[in-house]
């Protein structure tokens, strides 16, 4: 592994404190209430270094975001012994837990999820355990595990707009549901006697 310039090294800690500065005051007061200047201040660094790093505070959320979700993709991806479902599970748990736990800055993300810095990372978090689920026969194979993940993607987005705007119900059952249509269909069970 190569090491780092000195000003590489630099220039990385420089956005790490422009990011964990902006995340602590988004945390304490509010997103909306949370203006660049007050960032570049309590960061110690001026308005042009805040930019060369982040357009806008919106790119701070994506870069929350992208990381967050990047980490709980990567906790789902890396339970093999577990079943499809289980791990699919786990996973909308972990990101409905995470989605509850960060309300605000998670609703920014939602509504930032457009353009083409749009962050992949909890896409290719399902589209993987998916296309495990395909190649180990747990999931038909008649869809493309893309397509599955852009569906399964949309319902949890949508259950999560829901929640936030609604102020009610229960997010981790509401996933639960989504994900037992998602895998089992409306189709009725009909018994054989």
């Amino acid at each position: 592994m190569t090491e780092l310039s000195r000003r590489e090294r630099k220039k990385k800690e420089t956005r790490e404190k422009i990011f964990s500065n902006a995340m602590q005051l988004f945390r304490s007061q509010g997103f909306s209430a949370t203006s660049v200047e007050q960032i570049t201040q309590q960061a110690d660094v001026g308005k042009g270094t805040f930019y060369n790093y982040f357009p806008t505070k919106e790119a701070v959320i994506k870069e929350f975001s992208r990381r967050s979700w990047q980490d709980l993709t990567d906790r789902g991806r890396k339970k093999p012994s577990l079943c499809t479902r289980q791990r699919l599970s786990t996973l909308l748990q972990d990101w409905a837990e995470f989605m509850i736990k960060d309300r605000e800055i998670a609703w920014v993300t939602v509504r930032s999820r457009e353009g083409t810095d749009y962050d992949m990372s909890l896409h290719y978090g399902l589209l993987a355990i998916l296309t495990v689920g395909q190649q180990n026969g747990e999931i038909s194979s008649e869809y493309d595990p893309a397509f599955l993940a852009e569906s399964l993607e949309g319902m949890m987005v949508q259950h999560f707009i829901r929640w936030f705007v609604s102020g009610s119900g229960d997010l981790h059952e509401e996933l639960n549901h989504a994900l037992s249509v998602f895998l089992d269909g409306l189709t009725e069970k009909k018994w054989e006697a």
